[in-house]
């Protein structure tokens, strides 16, 4: 992959026409084939089409053509997603604020739209470069904006020197934050996040906009997708990497420009409709679940 090919359009995957060769992990179109994702992927190709069914944890109107071209390649192709929706809630924690390290009185305190949640899961947290956490704090300090930010202790090392005590009351750190109850909470403006699919479902289910800083994997492709051309629920930071004005770009594009209250429109009043729809008594979702339950 170099500068002059990287913007190239992909079109050997006929539904996602919108993919160019840096959205894809290297060993699919670039790079060595013998590198464990090309691997993986060869071997996966070969058993999956001999499955009597393929269980995808996406939703139907999410995807609708790529589902329907890997119907033609497969013998059974059941959406299932959302499963955080489809399982029985938590049981009640012994107080509201229980184990959550103080998050949700956090964003009690704040307006609606508001607040920004940071979190990058528990292995792409510790692929970003120290000087791009060091940069996406930077940003955030010079934002203005109130934040939440979900970072193992290891890495705040990373840091800059008197961050946490400039910020402090605006911004929260946190080793682990109840991502799900975050994102549905009133205050929540936007998620910063390494766009990994499971966070993605989780937001849209939230109806709330993204900012994506890919990591690697699958990263990249979501990125896409949930970016304005595709999706239109969220962002990719300027070149995919955090730099301080990079941050400053996209928090500000999310919650104070035109652009940003369309995201949230799109996520809020279309997408989070139709992910609750597919896990409804008759929704796509459950009724493949049923399927699955009778095979």
């Amino acid at each position: 992959l170099t500068p002059e090919n990287r913007d190239i359009p992909v079109d050997c995957i006929p539904s996602l026409p919108f993919l160019r060769l840096q959205d894809l992990q290297e060993g699919i179109v670039s790079g060595s084939r013998d590198s464990v994702f090309s691997v993986l992927l060869h071997n996966m190709a070969k058993v999956i089409p001999r499955a009597a069914a393929v269980l995808a944890n996406t939703f139907e109107s999410l995807e609708p053509f790529s589902l329907t071209d890997l119907r033609t390649k497969l013998n059974a192709c059941l959406t299932i997603a959302p499963l955080f929706l489809l399982s029985p809630p938590p049981p009640p924690a012994s107080s509201p604020a229980a184990g959550d390290h103080g998050c949700i009185s956090f964003l009690d305190s704040h307006l609606p739209n508001s607040v920004v949640y940071l979190s990058f899961g528990s292995v792409a947290d510790f692929r970003i470069p120290k000087h791009e956490i060091a940069a996406l704090a930077e940003g955030l300090e010079s934002s203005g904006a109130p934040f939440l930010w979900s970072l193992k202790p290891e890495k705040q090392a990373d840091l800059p020197a008197g961050f946490v005590d400039r910020v402090k009351g605006r911004g929260l750190m946190v080793p682990w934050a109840p991502q799900l109850a975050v994102l549905r909470h009133a205050s929540l403006a936007v998620f910063i996040s390494h766009g990994g699919w499971n966070s993605i479902l989780e937001t849209i289910a939230g109806g709330v906009p993204l900012i994506c800083r890919p990591v690697f994997g699958d990263h990249p492709i979501n990125s896409r997708l949930v970016d304005i051309s595709c999706w239109g629920v969220g962002v990719t930071v300027r070149d995919g990497t955090f730099t301080k004005e990079s941050v400053e770009e996209a928090i500000r594009l999310v919650l104070r420009e035109q652009v940003g209250k369309a995201l949230r429109e799109k996520a809020s009043h279309h997408w989070k409709r139709l992910i609750c729809e597919a896990v409804s008594a008759d929704g796509s979702s459950t009724k493949n679940i049923n399927a699955l339950v009778e095979m």
